[in-house]
């Protein structure tokens, strides 16, 4: 529809000037020479990344719809007052108002959705400059067969304002149900780029923040529309203060009778997790063992998110950033809660890109009475077998914010019977098959 009224002034302008004066081959070598100036002029103005470029491109649309509001009155006044095209003034004018500003004003809406399609990381929208030409052509076509049958040549330029104004309504319904991705920080990882960008979607008012490590996604948290409790702390919310920590070794658990121990929490792939805290909140005398792939997961997740962790020993909490394998092998003692981040594993092909020996230790980090928690997945979790044979089993699961079909999936699992399960915020449990 642009291209399309970019081609309608064009050819409207060379009707109304090339047969109001002398000397066809200089007027049409001007009137085009100046169109394509003009046409040049407002792609070069195309917006920067810098901004809003959906308000700019937005006032763009405005300036062009009125371009095309002054070439109608300046059109119809040529037609009703002959005296206009007297002149060499009355020809400069014309020339301005009929084709250089109109075609400026579509040259600069082309050039700001070519800029919004440069910055859309998702790559869901297109340059317009294929479509903006198979416009031009079927407006000339247009023009060729309208323009000896209307009454004055501006009443063109009127529909033309009519198809601008349908456009920019398309446009707008095009940019709502787009979703918008900028891009906060970036670091080098582990065969892989860790970044954190805030992605948006006006159409269903969706707006939130998430760490990816390659393409995968990490952390997810809404901005603007209240707090969702990670999967991992609404577990460690249940499950934590319901644990004996009543052991007195690293394997069998003895009655409440016995010294209180502090609770040890593992997180496998927790690098961008707010459990720690949570854990150090919930039990002011536990410790968290995190391990992680990238360090650079670890000091995104503290700038962006809050976790408060870093690589080393602080608070209790300690990080460790390498290979998972060597870090699980390295582990001493055991766990009343460990967490396995299916989402750190994927960047490594899932659980196949744990060794069969970390696979086996896992579980085995497991002491009496605690639990071992795996997730979230979109499909059932796979628990390593030693784990999956356990008789305490059990799956729950919860719908992902801004989707009515995705599903995470946590898998929990504890050695022996158990009869009495917590309730896990916003998860509900699966019935066993």
């Amino acid at each position: 529809m642009v291209g399309a009224s970019a081609a309608v002034a064009a050819e409207v302008a060379v009707s109304l000037l090339l047969y109001g004066g002398l000397g066809f081959v200089r007027s049409l070598t001007t009137v085009l020479a100046v169109e394509g100036l003009a046409f040049a002029a407002g792609l070069w103005s195309s917006p920067t990344s810098d901004g809003d470029l959906v308000d700019r491109v937005r006032r763009r649309w405005l300036l062009c719809l009125f371009a095309f509001l002054g070439a109608a009155l300046y059109g119809t006044a040529w037609s009703v007052f002959p005296a206009l095209s007297a002149g060499r003034l009355g020809q400069g004018v014309g020339l301005a108002l009929l084709g250089a500003v109109p075609i400026y004003g579509t040259g600069a809406v082309l050039g700001g959705m070519a800029a919004l399609a440069r910055t859309d990381v998702l790559g869901r929208l297109r340059g317009p400059g294929t479509a903006a030409a198979v416009g031009a052509a079927l407006g000339f076509v247009l023009t060729g067969l309208l323009l000896p049958r209307v009454p004055i040549p501006a009443s063109l330029i009127i529909g033309c304002m009519v198809m601008l104004s349908l456009g920019g309504m398309v446009y707008g319904g095009v940019l709502a149900s787009r979703t918008e991705v900028d891009v906060l920080a970036r670091r080098p990882g582990r065969g892989s780029e860790t970044s954190v960008r805030e992605r948006r979607r006006q159409a269903d008012e969706v707006a939130v923040k998430e760490l990816l490590e390659g393409s995968v996604i990490r952390r997810s948290e809404p901005i603007e529309h209240g707090e969702r409790v990670p999967w991992d702390v609404a577990v460690v919310r249940a499950l934590l203060p319901g644990l004996a920590g009543a052991s007195t070794g690293d394997d069998e658990s003895v009655g409440p009778a016995a010294e209180r121990s502090p609770s040890r929490v593992l997180l496998v792939g927790g690098g961008a997790s707010a459990v720690p805290h949570a854990v150090l909140r919930a039990d002011p005398t536990a410790s968290a063992d995190v391990l992680e792939r990238t360090a650079a997961v670890v000091e995104l997740g503290r700038d962006h998110f809050d976790t408060g962790l870093a690589v080393g020993r602080r608070d209790r909490v300690t990080v460790i950033a390498g290979n998972l394998d060597d870090a699980i092998a390295a582990l001493d003692g055991s766990y009343d809660l460990v967490i396995v981040d299916a989402r750190a594993l994927e960047a490594v092909g899932g659980v196949a890109g744990l060794s069969r020996m970390a696979r086996r230790r896992i579980p085995s980090l497991v002491r009496g009475g605690g639990y071992l928690v795996w997730g979230p997945t979109d499909a059932s979790p796979l628990l390593p077998e030693s784990a999956a044979r356990w008789t305490g089993l059990r799956l729950w699961r919860r719908s992902v914010a801004g989707s009515d079909e995705a599903t995470e999936y946590v898998s929990i699992a504890r050695p022996g019977d158990e009869t009495s399960w917590p309730i896990i915020v916003d998860f509900e449990p699966v019935p066993p098959r």
